[in-house]
């Protein structure tokens, strides 16, 4: 006979709702692995939900109704003043706000980063307003990035820009961006899997076109031993920050050595499960519920 698992947690894992749509095996595997641990992961959209502050208090709605809050959310959705909202109303939020809102903007990253004195690419930030003007004085090698990009989707060489600048204009939105020099013929990076202060493993990629490495976009992906100075590069970061999970990217350059590139919030681990057997949802929700414990 099997046994019924009596759950003693309530989760969100929040989306927005095209997320949700592409992630649907990911969020699979939260709903399984938490039932193994007692956990249960409800899917939230971000479209559904309403939130705001009424008569001086903090308030948040589902599908316009009042809800009872979950013991805590992984925020799987790009949406900082939402995890924000979540606090204040004192829920625990996996990433937090502030990881939430510094690492999904490049330049904010680079910024917060700078006085770490990690090797990492010169970049300038500009307006959405200066995108035009800058795009046609871009001299090559250019990269220029939408400081809200993620996998890879808004970043352009400047031999995109020389064929079509109008298009990348229209491909980078309203975002503000960030310019830098385009380094390291490679065409390889590295993402490091981080839970807490614990490094779980690293992928490196290396591109089969261009210069984009992303595994999303067709990348070439194998597990990768970090050397000790390596893990000290990595644990420098990890030690500006709260990480509950993220993924830290470095461009390998033409030396081998680790240029740090950006930190994914929402990270993703198609990857991960491609090239290894770490089942990485499970460890996440039992780090998480060691953090819980830990702090109650």
């Amino acid at each position: 006979m099997k046994l019924k698992v009596v759950f003693y947690m309530e989760a969100w894992i929040v989306y927005y709702r095209d997320g949700a749509k592409y992630n649907q095996q990911y969020i699979r595997f939260y709903i399984e692995e938490g039932n193994k641990l007692g956990i249960n992961v409800k899917l939230i959209l971000v479209e559904d939900l309403n939130f705001g502050v009424k008569n001086n208090h903090w308030f948040l709605h589902y599908q316009n109704n009042d809800i009872g809050y979950p013991d805590f959310v992984i925020c799987r959705a790009i949406y900082p003043l939402l995890s924000k909202q979540f606090e204040l109303l004192g829920i625990r939020v996996f990433n937090n706000s502030f990881v939430a809102e510094i690492c999904n903007d490049k330049a904010r990253t680079y910024q917060y980063l700078a006085k770490t004195g990690i090797k990492m690419v010169d970049s300038s930030f500009f307006k959405n307003l200066q995108v035009r003007e800058k795009l046609f004085q871009a001299t090559s090698p250019t990269i220029i990035k939408a400081v809200d990009g993620h996998g890879g989707n808004q970043v352009f060489s400047i031999d995109e820009i020389t064929r079509n600048r109008l298009n990348i204009l229209k491909g980078l939105g309203n975002s503000d961006v960030v310019i830098q020099p385009l380094i390291g013929n490679r065409h390889q990076d590295l993402r490091v899997y981080v839970i807490g202060k614990e490094i779980i493993a690293a992928v490196l990629r290396t591109a089969k076109i261009g210069f984009k490495s992303n595994f999303s976009l067709g990348g070439q992906v194998a597990l990768y031993e970090l050397s000790e100075d390596e893990i000290n590069i990595v644990n420098l970061i990890i030690n500006q920050f709260d990480f509950d999970f993220v993924g830290i990217d470095f461009i390998i350059g033409d030396e081998g050595e680790f240029i740090f590139n950006e930190i994914e919030d929402v990270v993703g681990a198609r990857m991960l499960y491609q090239c290894s057997d770490i089942n990485i949802v499970e460890r996440y929700l039992r780090y998480i519920i060691h953090t819980l414990v830990k702090n109650n």
